[in-house]
């Protein structure tokens, strides 16, 4: 049978209103009765009902994340970093897979405040005018993972994309690359694909060199979607490279087989570089060559902000940048 807060109140010798009071911490009970309740609650076995609780004291002690793709390393991985925290300040969380797509945004946001969340953290590669309008006049808390707001109404946490394009790119400009390709996402430019442009043009024009939109592929953020663009590239005969840069590791994975299955070799033929230091990147022969972007510390970090926004604690809207590394590996030739 289940226990109810009045077999509580009936072991402890108390009012109802006495046990609610401890369960919720209202700090208007006497120190004495408290632990008569306390031992009530465990010889009874109660377990207090986490909704009611919540709605007694406008606090759920849950945090909301939206994800675009929970099958990509790079958001588990912030997923991780905000689990991690939530056990150490007693949160607990709601994920949602949004897909990339903007309905399942717009829907996932709504069933997150309808949970009662107390802060939502919202990743992606992009934040549209209309998405950040929602999030902005959301009941809740708000911290973005990745992507800034450019208004500056909300808080959020990423790397500098575009300073890390440019470093990556200008160590393979010095290594004697001049002919590089660039492999995008297909998708609709977003913020962090046209940040990483900036940088890669950035050292280019640093460089006294020219770039060109000729030199972008578009193509599936996937294995699959950097295998297939090489090798069509490869059998069209397009061979005037001599590096190409994927905006994400596992683009760079399936390139480098496409290039191996033509019988050239990485990087004796071409060289292959990365982003985002997917795990498996150095794990694989030839290493990856890529900017390391602390997914872990991202998610951590973005957590503690929402919960100090969250316990009312003295917090600022801010923009922060977290470091990111280059990890010169194996599968660019010129460069150490």
């Amino acid at each position: 049978m289940k226990v109810k807060i009045v077999d509580v109140a009936k072991e402890a010798n108390v009012s109802v209103a006495t046990v609610s009071r401890v369960v919720n911490n209202i700090p208007l009970v006497n120190e004495e009765t408290r632990e008569r309740v306390l031992k009530a609650i465990k010889k009874t076995g109660y377990k207090p009902n986490a909704i009611a609780r919540s709605l007694k004291i406008q606090k759920t002690n849950t945090l909301g994340i939206m994800i675009p793709d929970i099958l990509d390393p790079f958001y588990t991985w912030i997923v991780r970093g905000a689990e991690d925290v939530c056990g150490i300040y007693n949160y607990n969380i709601i994920l949602s897979d949004t897909d990339f797509n903007p309905e399942k945004e717009k829907k996932s946001l709504n069933v997150l405040v309808e949970k009662q969340c107390d802060g939502i953290i919202y990743v992606g590669k992009n934040l549209t005018d209309e998405m950040r309008d929602r999030l902005i006049s959301a009941s809740c808390e708000v911290v973005l993972g990745c992507v800034p707001d450019v208004t500056g109404k909300l808080s959020g946490v990423l790397i500098d994309n575009a300073s890390a394009a440019y470093d990556l790119t200008s160590k393979v400009i010095d290594g004697g690359h001049r002919n590089n390709i660039i492999f995008s996402d297909e998708g609709e430019p977003g913020y962090i694909v046209e940040k990483r442009l900036e940088g890669v043009q950035r050292a280019y024009k640093e460089k006294g060199l020219s770039f060109s939109d000729e030199q972008i592929y578009h193509c599936l953020p996937s294995i699959s979607g950097g295998y297939n663009q090489m090798k069509e590239i490869l059998e069209q005969g397009n061979v005037n490279f001599s590096n190409v840069f994927c905006f994400n590791d596992q683009m760079a994975l399936g390139a480098i087989r496409a290039i191996e299955e033509k019988g050239f070799n990485v990087p004796e033929d071409y060289s292959v570089t990365g982003f985002n230091d997917f795990w498996i990147s150095e794990w694989v022969t030839p290493r990856i060559t890529t900017i390391s972007q602390p997914m872990y510390d991202i998610g951590a970090v973005a957590t503690r902000m929402l919960i100090k926004m969250c316990e009312k604690e003295e917090t600022e809207m801010k923009t922060l940048y977290v470091p990111y590394e280059v990890k010169v590996r194996d599968s660019v030739k010129g460069i150490n």
